[in-house]
């Protein structure tokens, strides 16, 4: 009886993966693993009669992928067909449908402001899969009716591929970007936006490569001077790229051919940090993009690179082409551009999740995600400060990869616990009190939001929550709010709004203090003491109410 067994390449080694009874079983295992893009190649290899044969063998970019719908979760109710544009409802389309946008080559910008692509994209399957799932948030969102919304959508669409038809536009020229958009009017205006948008649309259209685009949308905006771009433009601009950025496609025809996904990560990451110096060889669009990326805040594009570079790192595929040796060297010299001038990973928990998995797989002969330390203890290393390194794991630990971490913790907590004997040994003295309480409690909420083997969390959380107490002591602060000078309404008040103001967590110091105000409650008369100075009586009752709130919130009242 013939076997058909599944063999895959990640990178540059081949392993198997499977066997199946039916090649019919095979093939359809092998098109999953390639269209997730689990796999770099895939081969069905059928054995047991005769001489083995080779039946399937594709890779990543043979398998044509049908588009299919981003998943979102929040997006604006349409009650008008101006409500379709608005920046909130762009953003979620773009989310939604990348897929089809990237396959089509043109952005959803220039899909909702072309009647043709319009009437082309509402004939497709995926148009009634999009409206069912936007009429099924909007359903809930506004507490109406699903088949209601679903019907007001179709009946907006309709009338976005009217307006796309009627509409007038202006024929834009190159070298004239800038003063079109400095001279359009207020761009909060839906009138104006719109017409900004269809007649750049109309620019961007003629092309029908990313590539091209680019080039297009830069010779529209000519040589002028980026830093003297009038302040609509730059928004503009920041609007239109980070839409860009959004379609994978754009961004590897931005890039042009690139040795390997190594660099790919270095040039876009030092996009993200204004870093990159553009060469001679490089597309016009990544010349172009380099410059305003170096010279304008471009806020929502380097959110959208960042988003990208990530994705970059958790891929399964290697950074070079060489052996292991070459991936560490690569990984080394990628991770200081992930680290910022303060000693912090650069995007967060996501980010730091992603250099893990990344350096775990170049760390790794096998590229898999087995024994992280090696690389994790590298990345610590290079934070080289104990409360960064503090940080970096924390973060780590709360992310889905993070949590097989748990014993590199658990070996660090006990060793940093040893280190600082003050407050001050973890933040700097000249920072003011609030900012102080408000580092220490985000690294004990941080600690206590893991799960940890014995507890160690919680033991970390204490040890914090003993220094903090040691400080205010030491420093006579709880003291100096309940200064015997001042009346009982200020020693009160500024007791009560300390214990509310979320800059110390349940534990020993919180208790502490509350303890000082319970003293103040339980005085003979309180009531009228604290509101001795209160002249009216509607005034004494506003005081009491408000009292009762702050003991509420600071939890000295159910």
């Amino acid at each position: 009886m013939a076997q058909y067994v599944i063999q895959v390449k990640s990178g540059n080694r081949w392993s198997l993966h499977s066997y199946k009874d039916s090649e019919a079983a095979a093939v359809k295992q092998s098109r999953q693993l390639l269209k997730q893009k689990v796999v770099d190649e895939a081969q069905v290899i059928k054995k047991g009669e005769g001489e083995d044969k080779i039946v399937f063998n594709e890779n990543v970019n043979s398998i044509k992928r049908k588009a299919g719908l981003g998943h979102i979760t929040d997006c604006p109710v349409y009650e008008t067909v101006d409500d379709l544009f608005l920046p909130q409802s762009m953003l979620a389309l773009s989310r939604m449908l990348r897929d089809y946008c990237d396959q089509m080559t043109f952005t959803p910008t220039e899909l909702m402001h072309n009647h043709r692509l319009l009437e082309k994209f509402c004939d497709d399957a995926l148009f009634a899969s999009a409206v069912e799932h936007l009429a099924a948030l909007q359903a809930v969102k506004a507490q109406k009716n699903e088949q209601e919304c679903r019907e007001k959508i179709f009946d907006l669409f309709d009338q976005a591929k009217e307006k796309a038809r009627g509409s007038g536009f202006d024929n834009l020229q190159n070298n004239g970007l800038n003063e079109y958009i400095a001279n359009a009017g207020d761009l909060n205006d839906p009138a104006v936006r719109y017409r900004v948008n269809l007649s750049l649309s109309k620019s961007t259209m003629m092309s029908p490569s990313w590539e091209g685009k680019f080039v297009v949308l830069f010779e529209l905006l000519g040589k002028a001077d980026i830093e003297a771009l009038h302040e609509n433009t730059a928004l503009f601009l920041d609007e239109i790229l980070s839409e860009f950025f959004a379609i994978p496609n754009a961004i590897v025809e931005m890039l042009g051919q690139q040795p390997d996904r190594y660099n790919a990560i270095d040039v876009l990451t030092k996009l993200c940090i204004a870093r990159y110096e553009a060469r001679k060889w490089d597309t016009p669009g990544l010349q172009r993009v380099s410059e305003l990326m170096t010279k304008l805040p471009m806020a929502k594009s380097r959110s959208r690179l960042a988003n990208r570079v990530e994705q970059m790192l958790r891929s399964r595929s290697s950074l070079t082409k060489g052996d292991i040796h070459e991936e560490k060297h690569a990984f080394k010299q990628l991770l200081p551009l992930f680290i910022a001038k303060n000693g912090s990973i650069l995007g967060g928990e996501g980010m730091a999740e992603a250099l893990a998995m990344c350096g775990t797989r170049s760390f790794n002969r096998d590229r898999n995600l087995e024994n992280p330390s090696e690389a994790i203890e590298y990345i610590m290393e290079n934070l080289k400060a104990p409360i960064l390194q503090l940080r970096f794991l924390l973060t780590l630990s709360k992310s889905p990869f993070g949590k097989d971490c748990a014993d590199i913790v658990c070996k660090f907590l006990p060793q940093f616990m040893e280190g600082p004997e003050h407050v001050h040994d973890i933040v700097h003295y000249k920072l003011p009190l609030k900012r102080k309480l408000k580092i220490l409690t985000g690294l004990q909420k941080s600690a206590l939001a893991i799960k940890l083997p014995n507890k160690m969390n919680e033991t970390f959380a204490s040890w914090l929550d003993d220094l903090i107490f040691d400080y205010l002591n030491e420093e006579r602060i709880i003291d100096k709010m309940d200064s015997p000078e001042d009346t009982l309404f200020q020693r009160a008040t500024a007791l009560l709004q300390f214990c509310a103001s979320g800059l110390l967590i349940e534990g020993r110091t919180l208790n502490w203090v509350r303890q000082r105000v319970q003293e103040h409650l339980r005085q003979p008369n309180f009531v009228e003491k604290f509101t001795e100075d209160v002249q009216t009586t509607k005034k004494k009752e506003l005081v009491i109410t408000q009292l009762h709130a702050m003991l509420k919130k600071a939890g000295l009242q159910e």
